[in-house]
């Protein structure tokens, strides 16, 4: 028993770690209450599902989990309970030139249209949610990634977060890549929801950045957003 624990253990502290689904900015591809599972090692790519630390506090204050679940959460078998983190697809990477949109509605990562249909949420009318309603025209600071939830119109991401008022605010727009636990490549739980991931087709054909990413402090645009 204690050997399987400790393999448990290792596994998922440097291997795979479970994750619960907290809100739903990802619907349909996931849904509030789904259990993923986030692959740790190596860095992350454009067009992944991405776990982070809610270091921006993007999320409120979550009520204290019984120590019954802490302590299976610090053996990795159930999620963390101390700690806030949200999940996401990451569209752009440090130095990435990301803007909406383009005349067919599209948002662009260093000049490539993104097409997102496989994936954005669908009404009840099978109408695909639009990329943005919000223009933007942005380079993704050192350091920090660009993050949108599948479900456009209910995700609290990257865009929400680009303005205070008139004020432009990046140091709350941009997840650093040290909050990235790992990056979702199956549900594991429900039963009938279990499924694996894949990057989009689109990201491939995405071309490096040119120059260097700015800081954060570098980084302005105009507020509030444009409507499309």
């Amino acid at each position: 028993m204690v050997v399987a624990v400790l393999v448990v253990v290792l596994v998922r502290l440097f291997l795979i770690q479970p994750f619960l689904v907290p809100s739903g900015s990802m619907e349909q591809t996931l849904e509030v209450g789904d259990t993923i599972l986030a692959w740790k090692p190596g860095e992350p790519q454009r067009g992944e599902i991405v776990v982070f630390r809610d270091d921006l506090s993007w999320l409120g204050p979550a009520d204290p989990a019984p120590d019954w679940k802490q302590f299976l959460s610090w053996i990795k078998v159930l999620p963390p309970q101390n700690e806030q983190y949200l999940v996401k697809r990451l569209i752009g990477l440090p130095g990435d030139h990301v803007t909406c949109c383009d005349a067919s509605g599209r948002i662009s990562v260093n000049g490539h249209p993104l097409e997102e249909s496989q994936y954005l949420f669908q009404t009840s009318s099978n109408q695909t949610v639009a990329p943005s309603t919000d223009s933007f025209d942005i380079v993704v600071p050192a350091g920090h990634v660009f993050v949108m939830g599948d479900h456009r119109n209910e995700s609290a991401d990257s865009r929400y977060h680009m303005c205070s008022g008139s004020t432009p605010t990046p140091d709350l727009a941009f997840p650093s890549i040290d909050a990235i636990q790992g990056r979702a490549f199956a549900i594991m739980r429900p039963v009938s929801r279990i499924r694996t991931f894949s990057i989009p087709p689109t990201f491939a054909d995405v071309p490096d950045p040119t120059g260097s990413p700015p800081s954060v402090n570098a980084v302005q645009w105009t507020c509030p957003l444009g409507s499309i």
